[in-house]
């Protein structure tokens, strides 16, 4: 499965009284990672009125490996491990300097716009998923 890499800096509203980012700031870096492999890949998720689908996330975890400051420059990189029926699961690494700063997963699950129930992850995606 591609590994996308997305650029991004930690910003000053991200830091906490230490300098260091504030821990649930990790949870925006997965999401920074997923939407930008979903885009790239021609999949748009956000709002059903505006040709999104909904995919919220249903499990998380997180391990920190080594601190990340205001202005460091991360990437982001967000692979597509696993495909099941309705959901996805996402690794995600960030990394400063080469670094591993930040590792975990993310499973989300695909919504049907009208019922908000769990629906099939489409056969296109799996295609550019596993491409």
């Amino acid at each position: 499965m591609a590994t996308v890499v997305t650029k991004d800096r930690v910003a000053f509203a991200d830091t906490d009284a230490s300098g260091r980012i504030h821990f649930m700031l990790a949870m925006r870096y997965f999401e920074i990672g997923e939407r930008e492999a979903l885009r790239v890949l021609g999949i748009k998720a956000g709002d059903p009125s505006r040709g999104g689908y909904e995919i919220p996330r249903v499990h998380i975890e997180c391990n920190y490996h080594h601190a990340l400051y205001y202005d460091d420059e991360i990437d982001i990189h967000a692979t597509c491990s696993v495909i099941k029926t309705s959901s996805l699961t996402w690794d995600i690494k960030v990394y400063c300097r080469e670094e591993l700063c930040i590792s975990g997963n993310m499973v989300t699950v695909l919504l049907d716009p009208e019922t908000h129930e769990s629906m099939k992850v489409p056969e296109d995606w799996r295609e550019k998923l596993l491409a």
